[in-house]
């Protein structure tokens, strides 16, 4: 079984292009990863990991993907103190509420006592560097976690 688990909620498939980019730069430093779309995933599950990332595009007025928002609210009651966490998603500048999303994730895993393992990553949809931005970030995760490890 894997340390580490991706699960993403993608309307568009943007947040699961970055999901699958992020896995493979961890699957490349040896770091066994399970990717999963949040709609086939329960809260209860990111309890069997030690390394839990979390993805979500923004819509509307700042709201998560429609999939992650029951998910979200179901991770109210986990315990996540020595797990560690990190964050990402797209978005738009063009919106007020760029990768509110990713905000809200963030809170939620800090709130339930989580470690956040890097700084979250913020990907400008409209500026094309999506898979770059995330193989970067997701170099520096894997690289964070082998030293964790």
């Amino acid at each position: 079984m894997s340390d580490t688990i991706i699960v993403f909620g993608s309307k568009r498939g943007r947040t699961a292009g970055m999901a699958q980019v992020i896995a493979e730069e961890l699957e490349n430093r040896g770091i066994g990863t399970d990717v999963r779309n949040v709609f086939e995933t329960r809260p209860t599950d990111l309890l069997k990991y030690k390394y839990i990332i979390l993805g979500s595009s923004t819509w509307s007025d700042g709201d998560l993907e429609v999939d992650f928002i029951d998910f979200e609210r179901g991770m109210d009651k986990l315990d996540l103190k020595g797990r560690f966490c990190a964050v990402f998603g797209p978005g738009s500048t063009r919106f007020r509420f760029f990768c509110e999303a990713v905000n809200i994730l963030e809170a939620k895993v800090r709130s339930l006592g989580a470690r956040m393992i890097l700084p979250p990553l913020k990907v400008n949809e409209m500026a094309g560097r999506v898979d770059e931005e995330s193989r970067e970030w997701g170099t520096i995760l894997a690289e964070e976690i082998e030293q964790m490890i």
